[in-house]
């Protein structure tokens, strides 16, 4: 393992923002997770999968650590154990090709492995705690490995004890419980749409194809046009919030949840009803096809950036009493 000293990140964030690090490392395999420093105190260390839900506001005064994407999965007691640094999609498109179900909504989201119970990650009705069973971590400080359980996690709407945890630990693998037998899901309108007058129960790969088409229809590829996906969480509402704004909207888009108490809303339906969609100042603004999505034009700085949120999130305040939560992690 390497260690690189006043690293340029633009190359590994999907937003293409410009900013340096201190000391940069990246990981190719537990041998490399097992050589770095035991004296780097948690402030001081970032993990980085792809970089694709993150937004750089300024140079960083960490030592960053990032996975460099390799496939690698298996079986074991019948679960499915995949390393960190296995794409995400690799995986899903792996799955129904073995024809095991419980992550086949979850297609085309960006990033690796070692990401998805960092965010729990989830789409179109499905999160990734429906299938996971343990996570595998390693405490970079003792060189020793340990599970958490899918309980241990402490699982929540885009959330989980990753976010908010005291401990030094990088996530090295996790093990999925996926079946031929689970119940497709296509709840969400768009999954109907797409097998209107088709089987009730198509299969798994035809669920992952048509959620990788809508994805495909409605995101830009971050590769070609830098983004970060959705940049802020569906807010979730409780039923008199709702109710209020649907006197004024009554188009106002609300969702059934399963992990969360209250209603679920779009906040690209919210973003776009205040004029962001398409919005742009510079090289900073919003995507034209959907209002969720941040995009770099160019040569937007992490600053440019972040003001463009900023300012989407005050327009929903004043407009609808409902304050926007960032997904995409801001540093």
């Amino acid at each position: 393992m390497k260690i690189l000293e006043n690293y340029s990140l633009k190359n590994h964030n999907t937003l293409a923002v410009d900013c340096y690090c201190d000391q940069f490392a990246e990981i190719k395999s537990l041998s490399d997770l097992e050589a770095l420093p035991k004296d780097i105190k948690i402030t001081e260390m970032l993990i980085m999968g792809c970089g694709s839900n993150i937004l750089f506001t300024e140079n960083l005064s960490r030592f960053v650590v990032q996975f460099k994407p390799r496939k690698h999965i298996t079986i074991v007691d019948n679960l499915v154990v995949a390393w960190a640094g296995t794409p995400w999609n690799d995986l899903v498109n792996w799955a129904v090709n073995k024809n095991l179900g419980g992550i086949e909504n979850l297609a085309l989201i960006p990033g690796l492995v070692g990401a998805a119970p960092f965010q729990n990650i989830g789409a179109y009705g499905t999160e990734l705690q429906d299938s996971l069973v343990w996570v595998e971590v390693y405490n970079w400080q003792t060189g020793l490995y340990h599970r958490l359980s899918n309980e241990e996690c402490l699982f929540s709407y885009r959330h989980s004890i990753f976010k908010y945890h005291d401990q030094p630990w990088i996530i090295s693998r996790i093990g999925l419980d996926l079946r031929n037998d689970k119940p497709v899901n296509i709840s969400y309108q768009p999954l109907q749409e797409k097998f209107a007058g088709q089987s009730k129960n198509p299969s798994f790969k035809k669920v992952a194809q048509a959620v990788t088409e809508i994805r495909q229809s409605k995101l830009p590829d971050p590769y070609k046009i830098p983004n970060a996906g959705s940049f802020f969480k569906n807010p979730v509402i409780d039923s008199q919030v709702a109710q209020r704004i649907q006197r004024r909207h009554k188009d106002l888009p609300i969702f059934e949840t399963k992990h969360c108490e209250g209603q679920k809303t779009s906040a690209a339906w919210l973003l776009e009803q205040c004029g962001f969609k398409g919005h742009r100042e510079g090289d900073a603004g919003f995507y034209d096809k959907h209002a969720l999505i941040l995009v770099n034009h160019g040569n937007a700085s992490g600053q440019d950036l972040l003001k463009m949120t900023k300012m989407a999130k005050r327009a929903v305040k004043i407009k609808f009493g409902i304050v926007l939560e960032e997904e995409v992690r801001v540093l």
